[in-house]
């Protein structure tokens, strides 16, 4: 395949640099490259902008914003020849009457320009890719974007452009695949994006707000009264559905913490007649997670908190489940690219390695699932600049052992608000279902249920059911419950002020019945 690139020399990013190198050491194409200058003026001020943060902001290396020299892609251009594909990354450009041309936007417009427009107004980025194929015009994905951070427009316009990057990478090697460009079709989230120009006027009030914003959090953790995570749990209500954990009115009671520490993640696992409550355990001091554990004790309460997994990486959500007579464990090590089964030599607080399930992958929040017998390991995945929070990736095995085999369709969703596990998946009489983290308003801002319409070596499509808050509480984000004896218990974990998550409490959660239509995967 040859496939003719167009950009706009005088303003070249390193997303740019990313897609054509990429395609240019794929085997079997050849990259020509053509300059093309945009047709819209590029936003006054942008590059100042990220100037300003780069002096505000810690930890502003590289970005896929950044800008590049012209001459960077010297090597690609050449002479006029006959094409197989135009890729526009500028987006602005004339599209030709003949041929396949494929273009992504960003709410409509280049996808810097969009995604710095919406970040301003505090709106989610949405990437199209969109496909004519003489003249004829079609959609073929549309992905929900996280913003990480709403107080800075570099580091999330650059998780954008590493996510616009990776739209246009696998939109080329989905229409390589197959001689039918109208079978090509990614994940569409529902919705639209639409962005208004950028203006200095919306850039320099945003520098202010979020300057001040950010000497605001200052200040509050020095007072000791910034928010964080806790972990609450409850023995269910039986007349409440064990799924509809929003329905049942008994109170949770707060794992208690010493305040110089938080516990989220829970999972639960019932063994020999006690009930276990694994959590990552997230030391202020070290700034890195390690796994602990708390039993329940006959006086009908978790005993302490404590460590029983640590690592020369952060480690997080313990995905503890039963197989084969042993108890198994998926903790997220994305630290070092990895995600790793352990096992459990004495429940709960000795454990050995296993294997590694796959390697060389940023993968968060692995979750197993034994599905009409088929394991599936559902993960949030990241690509270069990208955010965890808004793709899904599947693989399938024999065995929780092994050998994984990816999904020809990963990732199968991008949405920030569907996408990254939240707990273990459960079965009803209506079938499997997936709880998942909302990040549409934030990182765990919220919970939703999907429902698994299908799921199979070649398609994924989910369906979600319903959305949870806990307001006034800013954070909800992990949901698990397990069977101990003749009772359901249950765990979640919250975000919000430090006084607002001690002891007990009754939760009043906000429910919204959604019934989207299937979020597809071609």
């Amino acid at each position: 395949m040859t496939i003719e690139i167009r950009v706009d020399p005088a303003d070249l990013r390193r997303w740019h640099r990313r897609v054509v190198e990429v395609l240019a050491a794929t085997a079997g194409i050849t990259v020509h490259l053509t300059p093309t200058p945009r047709r819209l003026p590029a936003a006054a001020g942008l590059d100042l902008l990220f100037t300003l943060e780069r002096l505000t902001h810690r930890g502003l290396a590289e970005t896929a914003a950044d800008r590049l020299d012209g001459d960077t892609f010297t090597r690609f251009v050449g002479p006029e020849r006959p094409v197989d594909l135009v890729v526009d990354l500028g987006c602005d450009g004339d599209v030709p009457s003949r041929g396949a041309h494929l273009a992504v936007d960003c709410g409509g417009l280049p996808p810097l320009d969009g995604a710095v427009a919406a970040i301003l107004a505090g709106e989610t980025p949405v990437l199209t890719a969109r496909l004519r194929v003489d003249g004829r015009a079609r959609t073929l994905a549309r992905w929900s974007l996280a913003i990480e951070d709403h107080r800075s427009a570099l580091r999330s316009a650059s998780m954008a452009l590493g996510r616009a990057a990776h739209l246009v990478l696998a939109s080329v090697e989905a229409l390589r695949a197959t001689d039918d460009a109208e079978a090509v079709s990614l994940h569409l989230a529902e919705g639209e994006g639409t962005a208004p120009p950028v203006s200095m006027i919306a850039a320099t009030g945003f520098v202010v707000r979020t300057l001040s914003a950010r000497i605001a959090d200052r200040l509050t953790r020095l007072s000791n009264g910034a928010p964080t995570w806790a972990t609450a749990w409850r023995r269910r209500d039986a007349a409440t559905p064990s799924d509809r954990f929003e329905l049942d009115p008994t109170p949770f009671r707060f794992l208690p913490d010493d305040g110089r520490r938080f516990y989220a993640d829970p999972f639960l696992l019932a063994d020999a007649g006690r009930l276990h409550l694994f959590c990552e355990e997230f030391p202020f001091a070290t700034g890195k997670g390690v796994i602990s554990v708390a039993t329940l004790g006959e006086n009908g309460t978790f005993g302490p908190v404590r460590p029983v997994l640590e690592l020369d990486c952060h480690l997080s959500y313990p995905h503890v489940f039963a197989h084969a007579g042993r108890v198994w464990m998926v903790p997220e090590t994305s630290g070092r690219r990895t995600v790793e089964l352990w096992v459990s030599d004495r429940l709960p607080d000795r454990w050995s390695p296993h294997s590694v399930l796959l390697d060389d992958v940023d993968l968060a929040d692995a979750t197993l699932a034994e599905i009409d017998g088929t394991w599936w390991l559902f993960g949030a995945s990241r690509e270069p600049w990208t955010s965890s929070w808004e793709a899904l990736s599947i693989w399938s095995a024999p065995a929780p052992t092994g050998p994984w085999t990816p999904h020809p369709g990963n990732p199968t969703i991008v949405d920030a608000r569907a996408a990254r596990p939240a707990g273990a998946a459960f079965r009803t009489a209506e079938g499997w279902f997936r709880p998942v983290q909302d990040c549409g308003r934030g990182y765990g801002a919220g919970l939703a249920v999907a429902r698994l319409a299908e799921l199979d070596a070649h398609g994924h499509r989910e369906t979600v059911i319903r959305r949870i808050a806990a307001p006034p509480l800013t954070g909800l984000h992990t949901w698990n419950r397990a069977a101990a004896g003749d009772a359901t218990f249950e765990v979640i974990d919250l975000h919000g002020p430090r006084a607002a998550l001690v002891g007990a409490r009754r939760l009043d959660l906000a429910v919204t019945d959604v019934r989207t239509p299937p979020a597809e995967h071609g």
